[in-house]
Parts: C-alpha cells; structure tokens; sequence
C-alpha cells in the first residue's frame, strides 16, 4: 500500500520520479522542463504582434518586433528574466501588478495569453 502511495504523493506535491528514480520537479502545467510548450514563434511573437507592436514595434524605448529586441528590453532594462517568470517586468505590466498597465491603447491581454507567456518565460524565454 505504501508504495502506490508515493507516486500520488509526489505528484500532489508536483514532483515526479524519471526512469532512473531522480525525483524531477513538475510545473503547474505538467511540463518537467525537459521539452518546451511554448513556442517563441507560434506563441508569443503573434500576441506581441496583435496587441503590442504599434506601440512597441521599433521606434523609441522597448520594441517587440522580433525575438533579439524582446531579450533586449528597453529603457526600463529586461524585461524578461528567463525561467523567472516573477521577476519579469513584461508579467507584472501584462497582469497590472506594476504600472503603467499594458497594452496601454487597447483592451488587456487575456488570461491565457498572460499565462502563455509566463510559461514561455518559465520555461527559458527560447527562441523556438
């Protein structure tokens, strides 16, 4: 019994064991960090592009016209902090947790459109 009792354990606790017996750390959403789900190019950069880019789309202080200048960030420095979504400006502006609020000329991201990208920046910000 006890032993059917581990795996639920772990998993409750978002851990998870590989063949080898290592214990692997689980994100909210089931990625063990081993193969991103979120694409850079099919994911983010069309969210940045629909909603961001005629205000931060190569002229002035922060562009998001490609992968190279969203690294980049701008004249508030990073604004993405690979693997650290907490920490990443770009989540707190999204979300209103910092102002000012973006997109500041239109209607706020979505909830799964804000999670996408946290989840990108969870998983190492790549350029895939």
């Amino acid at each position: 019994m006890r032993r059917r009792a581990l795996p639920l354990l772990l998993l409750l606790c978002g851990c998870g064991v590989d063949p080898t017996g290592e214990f692997i750390r689980i994100d909210d959403t089931g990625n063990s960090g081993g193969n991103p789900t979120i694409s850079f190019a099919f994911d983010i950069q069309p969210i940045f592009t629909k909603d961001c880019i005629r205000c931060h789309g190569g002229a002035g202080g922060l562009s998001l016209d490609s992968y190279a200048r969203v690294i980049e960030g701008g004249i508030s420095g990073a604004i993405v902090i690979p693997g650290n979504p907490g920490q990443s400006l770009i989540v707190h502006r999204l979300d209103g947790t910092q102002p000012p609020t973006m997109p500041a000329d239109g209607p706020p991201l979505t909830g799964p459109e804000i999670d996408r990208i946290r989840q990108w920046i969870l998983e190492g910000a790549l350029n895939n």
